[in-house]
C-alpha cells in the first residue's frame, strides 16, 4: 500500500494544489429575517381586515356602545384573525356577514397558515440542516476526502495535480458516488 504523498504523481510537488473539500451550503435565510417577515405578512393581514371591517362598520354591532370605529375594527380583526371571537363585535348586516364569508375568512385561514408556517420552519431548520451534515457525512466516511474530518476512521487527502484530482490510499472517488468533475477547480 502506498502511503500519501509517496505515489509518482504526489512527488510532482510542482503542480501539487491541495484543496480543501467543503460542505456543500444550501443558501438559508437567517432565522430572524424569516420571523420579521412572516411578521409583517401577518401585520399585513391583520390592517387589511381591520380595514374591510372599517369600511363596513354600519353592518356591524359593538354591545359596548352600538357603533363600530376604527379601533374597534382592528380589535375586531384580532380577535377573529386570532380565532378567539369573544362575540362582542358581531356582524349583523347582510353584506357584513357576506364579506366574512368571502373576505374575512380567507384572510383568517391566510394568516393561521403564516403563523403556524412561521414556528414550523423556525422550529425544524436546525433539524434540518442536523439531518443533512449527517447524511453528507455518512454518504462520503471512508471515501477520498479533503481533510473533511468524516466520522469513518479513515481520514486521507485528495490532491489536484495539473487539473485532476488524484487520491492516496483511500476508495477512488467513483465509489464513493463523487464524480471528479464536481470537484472544486
Amino acid at each position: 500500500m502506498k502511503l500519501p504523498g509517496h505515489d509518482a504523481i504526489a512527488r510532482q510537488a510542482g503542480d501539487l494544489v491541495t484543496h480543501r473539500v467543503k460542505l456543500p451550503k444550501k443558501v438559508v435565510e437567517r432565522p430572524i429575517r424569516q420571523v420579521v417577515k412572516r411578521l409583517l405578512m401577518a401585520l399585513l393581514v391583520l390592517v387589511a381586515t381591520a380595514l374591510v371591517v372599517y369600511a363596513g362598520h354600519d353592518g356591524y354591532h359593538d354591545n359596548a356602545d352600538d357603533s363600530v370605529d376604527l379601533l374597534d375594527a382592528f380589535y375586531y380583526a384580532t380577535v377573529t384573525l386570532s380565532t378567539t371571537g369573544y362575540g362582542d363585535i358581531t356582524p349583523v348586516g347582510d353584506g357584513a356577514r357576506l364579506t366574512n364569508i368571502f373576505v374575512i375568512t380567507p384572510l383568517r385561514v391566510l394568516f393561521l397558515i403564516i403563523l403556524v408556517g412561521t414556528t414550523l420552519e423556525v422550529l425544524t431548520e436546525r433539524t434540518r440542516e442536523e439531518w443533512r451534515l449527517n447524511r453528507w457525512s455518512q454518504r462520503f466516511a471512508g471515501c477520498a476526502t479533503a481533510r473533511l474530518g468524516c466520522t469513518s476512521s479513515t481520514e486521507g487527502q485528495a490532491t489536484r495535480v495539473s487539473g485532476q484530482w488524484h487520491t492516496a490510499g483511500l476508495r477512488p472517488l467513483s465509489l464513493c458516488g463523487l464524480h471528479p468533475a464536481k470537484l472544486p477547480q
